[in-house]
């Protein structure tokens, strides 16, 4: 197990400039969703499970937005019972800057409400229900779409299940490859067990949760298991930097850049 709790940096960051050019659509598969913009004739379907500020923070939304400009069609879906984490709360518990830290009291009161909120959804998020909700999720996809190959990509909470979705967990033949970028709570060799399809896997060097000899252990399981895995480890990045990190650094938006390189590269590659 990496950690029976998030690490400060699951519920920090910062909120990316920028428009998502999707749309919310009411119901799929009895789930909310973001849509994408879908490009014509996509190559391929990608689902994005997202971190604990769920499917509405607008980095995600972004970061969806690049992957359909690639050619995919990028489905984010609202797994979550509630949203634990308020986009409005990005900076209480580690700010990355200076100038986006709140004041003593804003960040007392954030703190004080987001960690019973953050409880309450670990229990009601686990991973003997949320395992079921994604898989469903995606062989009810798979069966609308049965000639369309079916990838999903995840961050932090999102990361563990898109390891989970690897593996017989879900239907055969209803997922082609998936990427999982600083998974957090990932219980190791348990969560990847009977692991099926090809993983990438990508964390920085300095990651909190997911260090560097769970990452080479990672490659390890995989390799002994037979499984066609990818392990990318990126050099002075924390946990999550692949999507709520400082942007306007230049260090970070170039591992940003190559982290959505290798989710896009592994897809196209197992198309």
């Amino acid at each position: 197990m990496t950690s029976l709790l998030p690490c400060k940096e699951c519920i920090s960051g910062t909120i990316h400039k920028g428009q998502p050019l999707g749309t919310d659509t009411e119901k799929l598969f009895g789930r909310s969703v973001y849509i994408a913009p879908v490009p014509e004739n996509p190559k391929g379907t990608i689902v994005y499970i997202a971190d604990m500020f769920g499917w509405t923070l607008p980095n995600s939304r972004l970061l969806a937005d690049a992957y359909a400009k690639e050619g995919f069609k990028v489905i984010v879906p609202d797994f979550f019972p509630f949203q634990p984490v308020a986009p409005s709360s990005i900076d209480a518990f580690a700010p990355l800057n200076e100038k986006s830290a709140p004041s003593f009291l804003t960040g007392l009161w954030q703190k004080m409400t987001t960690i019973p909120s953050i409880m309450w959804f670990l229990y009601q998020a686990r991973a003997s229900v949320s395992t079921k909700i994604i898989a469903k999720f995606l062989e009810d996809l798979k069966s609308a779409e049965p000639d369309t190959p079916i990838f999903t990509v995840g961050f932090c909470w999102g990361g563990r299940y898109s390891l989970i979705m690897a593996t017989d967990k879900v239907k055969k033949g209803t997922v082609n490859a998936v990427a999982s970028l600083h998974p957090s709570l990932l219980s190791v060799p348990a969560d990847i067990e009977n692991t099926i399809v090809p993983v990438s896997v990508g964390a920085g060097t300095k990651d909190s949760l997911i260090s560097v000899p769970v990452m080479k252990k990672l490659e390890d399981l995989y390799s002994k298991r037979g499984v066609e895995c990818e392990i990318k480890l990126y050099e002075d990045m924390i946990h999550g930097f692949a999507v709520r990190d400082d942007i306007e650094k230049e260090d970070v938006a170039s591992a940003m850049e190559d982290a959505k390189k290798q989710v896009l590269e592994w897809f196209t590659k197992h198309l």
